[in-house]
């Protein structure tokens, strides 16, 4: 299996990689994020909980590990109450190019913000960690 990764690489991100693609993920499949708000309204529920935690900090950020598209931190910020909302910070951490047309208030970054206070939510970067090696047994 060694020299999959540039392949893996080229055909995720390449130029005409599948995350570069018009359509984007959700015109080849659907997640929670692409079936409905409500995972973004309980994902918000969430972060006010967070924020209660955190005894309502000056910058609440709310940071969404493999974006994708920003879908999921667009809708979260969106299903906010106007008191947090205007607290919230929204990241999306994503190695794609920012789509068009994303809210404003999303910050588009490659790597996670450092020194922020809040949520660090990962549902969908797991599904495309590669792994070295893969074991079957009995």
């Amino acid at each position: 299996m060694r020299g999959w990764r540039p392949a893996t690489e080229e055909a995720l991100y390449g130029p005409r990689g599948f995350y570069r693609r018009p359509e984007g993920p959700a015109g080849h499949f659907r997640t929670s994020v692409h079936a409905s708000p409500l995972f973004a309204e309980a994902v918000a529920r969430l972060l006010l909980l967070v924020d209660e935690a955190l005894a309502h900090p000056a910058e609440l950020a709310f940071v969404d590990l493999g974006a994708g598209r920003g879908e999921l931190v667009g809708g979260v910020l969106k299903a906010l109450p106007a008191e947090v909302a205007s607290r919230a910070r929204g990241y999306a951490v994503e190695r794609a190019a920012r789509p068009a047309g994303l809210d404003h208030r999303v910050e588009w970054l490659p790597e996670p913000p450092a020194g922020v206070t809040g949520l660090l939510f990962a549902n969908e970067w797991l599904d495309n960690v590669p792994v070295d090696v893969a074991e079957v047994d009995a």
